[in-house]
């Protein structure tokens, strides 16, 4: 069988510019933008070990006494209800609760959605621009805070991730709502080796602590993941994907949680009529979809 070629696409692009503000309808181009800032940061990858019992959502997601749980309610849709991963994502886990706690979601907007892709919102703005993080401990900035990846957690269907432009995270975040089956048993991983050679070679033009060493060290370590991810991946990994996901943008933003309950709500979001945005991507609801609430709360 000839194996198919993974294209990673919000960094294909990143590659060749300095941030990721743009987002392309193409589903094979698609990323994940949030708010673009000037400054930069680099992803790092919280502790990768197999045979330690993370959470995650490779393989089956359980809420138990203990866990940290995201509610979030859509006006007219119903209530999601998400299992979040403070041992995985603990920056991301963390902004999300104190900005939940804040109040800082109620009434926003869903600005995004894309079916077979993921639906997106939390902005300042409503349109994909502004906010600022609630967490400002290790690893952040009064902008943003760092790109949280790690294997056992991925953009499968029902992730809940956050949005980034350039793996600067802020308020924003989505949720993939692609259910068509995905086969990474036999992925072509060519591409993204060359590209962890062209980010490093970039990142060697520049100064050290520089926005823009920074920024090719993020795509460096990003595509590095991807490499190793997908040249062998597990029998539960593939088995996962093939109830759905985008496994394009693993790698390269913060899966911080998995949706449990109200997979309704993420179907029926994914459904509705959209118009061209000012980017000219169609991807607004023509309707619009508020965020009546979001809550966190440990399980008993």
């Amino acid at each position: 069988m000839k194996k198919r070629n993974l294209l990673i696409g919000a960094v294909l692009a990143a590659i060749c510019a300095t941030s990721l503000t743009a987002c392309s309808s193409s589903k094979a181009d698609n990323s994940a933008s949030g708010t673009s800032t000037s400054e930069s940061s680099t992803a790092s990858e919280t502790e990768n070990n197999a045979e330690k019992d993370l959470s995650g959502n490779i393989g089956e997601v359980r809420i138990a006494p203990g866990d940290l749980v995201a509610e979030i309610e859509i006006e007219g849709y119903g209530t999601m209800k998400a299992k979040l991963f403070p041992d995985i994502a603990p920056i991301g886990v963390e902004n999300f609760r104190q900005l939940a706690e804040k109040g800082y979601y109620d009434g926003k907007n869903i600005h995004r959605v894309i079916s077979d892709f993921m639906m997106q919102g939390g902005s300042e703005n409503g349109d994909g621009t502004g906010g600022n993080p609630a967490y400002t401990g290790e690893g952040s900035t009064a902008s943003y805070f760092g790109t949280e990846i790690n294997r056992n957690a991925r953009h499968v269907y029902g992730a809940l991730c956050y949005a980034n432009a350039a793996g600067r995270n802020s308020t924003q975040f989505y949720i993939v709502n692609n259910k068509v089956s995905q086969d990474i048993s036999e992925l072509d991983i060519t591409q993204a080796e060359k590209n962890v050679e062209t980010a490093k070679t970039y990142k060697e033009q520049y100064t050290a602590g520089s926005d823009e060493y920074n920024y090719y060290e993020y795509l460096e370590k990003e595509y590095g993941a991807v490499v190793d991810w997908f040249k062998s991946p597990t029998q539960e990994e593939v088995d996962k994907y093939k109830d759905g996901g985008v496994f394009y943008l693993d790698g390269g933003y913060t899966v911080f949680g998995q949706v449990v309950e109200g997979f309704d709500v993420i179907d029926n979001i994914a459904a509705v009529e959209v118009q061209e945005n000012s980017n000219g991507e169609k991807s607004q609801p023509v309707s619009d979809i508020i965020i009546k609430s979001v809550k966190v709360y440990t399980a008993e």
